[in-house]
């Protein structure tokens, strides 16, 4: 199977799984609103960003290791297996003791209390540790080339994660502790299956650990553990910045509004699952140049199509997403989704320092972003709030695309097309603003502008899909 029909077949079967369960979830955010007070949604969502967090230092990030080596032919899965999950019990062990840090994650309700994550620690920490152990498994089983139970295995866990809510909060009220303990029933049960099915067991060797492949993994996957935590410090820092100079209320609305240029990363979570199995080939320089650069544009042309659709229905979205109460938060999601769309872009350009092994590059790339995230939130949030954080986020996705696209040249010099992506990025551009200040006929000329960005992009995007189905 050539580098396009393996792409296009993988990234068919990631995008039914993938939007079948992220849309499920989207879809029961008017329940959780609905069910949870807007400070509870608050602290729910704090937790689950400081897990995000906290994941990539317990496992040390080994879960990208184990899908880059596992897919190198030639090499033994069950010492890739065994590593990945030795890393990670070894890791949560050594991160018991740590929990009073918890203590420094503050926030402020809209009724005056003050509280820290502390208080859920337990929680905190089995959630990591579902999630660490069900995510090697999963980048185990797409390395075994087990792509379809790797999608089914997604819209199992959020069914499951679904019903359990439903369960939790309507049946046992247990608000914060139950939006969050499905999670990790759903993490645990997913791996349970996942050992049963693909017989995971058998990839478990104890004896006599290839200690040098182990060395060789942790330097893969070292660098990439700073990486994945200031990835989610430019989401989690807005959310933590306005609990904390504003209050729990307003960071769960920007969290919800957050929501909808979730789904325009949506489109890079499927693409990116598929385009990482692909990328490992054997194929020449010239031609590894060619496919990055035909798949990046086609790419892009559809990430800022949908962004573009993203800014046009922001209103409408937010309305049918969440009760009334987080209406405002529509305000965010035209920043956001430029945002969105841009990182799309720098998680593309990430995938050349992926193939090439240089992690530590795509660290110094993210470390820029992170600062810069962090130093426009210090400024603009305790004057601007939510709006401030979602021009930071911007700011930072900006920075790290242009960043990644100039310094991944040396490794992999990705030929965009200059021209149509900086009219496209323009034309979106004045779309946010003519959306965020309503001038008269606003939705004409949202209309207008979402069809000047099709008709741009729609011929980039046609050859794309046509060399695509040409090649597979």
């Amino acid at each position: 199977m050539n580098q396009y029909k393996r792409l296009l077949s993988n990234t068919v079967i990631f995008a039914v799984g993938t939007f079948s369960s992220k849309i499920l979830v989207i879809l029961m955010l008017r329940f959780y609103t609905g069910m949870m007070t807007t400070d509870e949604m608050g602290i729910a969502d704090l937790i689950i960003k400081t897990t995000s967090i906290l994941y990539p230092v317990v496992s040390l990030s080994i879960g990208q290791a184990v899908i880059r080596y596992g897919l190198e032919r030639g090499r033994r899965k069950a010492d890739v297996f065994t590593i990945g999950l030795a890393t990670v019990l070894i890791g949560f062990v050594i991160a018991l003791p740590f929990h009073p840090l918890l203590s420094f994650v503050q926030y402020n309700t809209s009724a005056g209390a003050a509280g820290s994550l502390v208080e859920y620690r337990w929680l905190i920490y089995l959630y990591v540790f579902t999630s660490c152990t069900q995510n090697v498994c999963g980048q185990f089983i797409r390395a075994l080339g087990y792509v379809r139970l790797y999608a089914i295995d997604g819209i199992f866990r959020t069914l499951v994660t679904i019903l359990l809510n439903i369960l939790y909060l309507t049946v046992f009220d247990w608000n914060i502790f139950g939006y969050v303990f499905s999670i990790i029933c759903a993490d645990a049960l997913s791996t349970i299956c996942l050992f049963l099915i693909a017989a995971l067991w058998k990839f478990i060797r104890l004896r006599r650990p290839n200690f040098h492949l182990w060395r060789s993994m942790l330097a893969y996957a070292l660098p990439l553990v700073p990486d994945a935590i200031l990835v989610y410090i430019i989401g989690f820092s807005d959310q933590a910045f306005l609990a904390a100079m504003q209050d729990t209320s307003v960071s769960a609305i920007y969290s919800i509004a957050y929501r909808v240029p979730t789904l325009i990363a949506l489109v890079a979570s499927i693409f990116v699952d598929a385009w990482q199995i692909s990328i490992v080939n054997d194929n020449s320089r010239d031609e590894q140049i060619r496919f990055f650069s035909n798949v990046g544009n086609t790419y892009s042309s559809i990430v800022f199509i949908i962004v573009s659709g993203g800014i046009l229905s922001a209103k409408a979205t937010i309305s049918v997403l969440a009760v009334p109460d987080y209406y405002i938060g529509w305000t965010f999601i035209p920043i956001l989704a430029l945002g969105a769309g841009f990182n799309c872009l720098s998680s593309f350009q990430k995938s050349v320092y992926l193939l090439e092994k240089r992690t530590i590059p795509s660290f110094l790339s993210t470390a820029f972003s992170a600062g810069v995230n962090i130093a426009l939130n210090a400024m603009l949030i305790p004057h601007y709030g939510g709006t401030g954080a979602a021009i930071a986020t911007l700011v930072s996705y900006v920075a790290l695309f242009v960043y990644r696209a100039i310094d991944s040249r040396r490794f992999m010099p990705v030929q965009w097309q200059k021209m149509r992506l900086t009219a496209t990025v323009l034309l979106t551009t004045v779309q946010a603003i003519i959306m965020l200040l309503e001038p008269p006929l606003w939705l004409l000329w949202q209309v207008a502008l979402f069809v000047l960005v099709f008709l741009l992009n729609c011929h980039a995007l046609m050859a794309g899909v046509n060399k695509l189905l040409h090649r597979a």
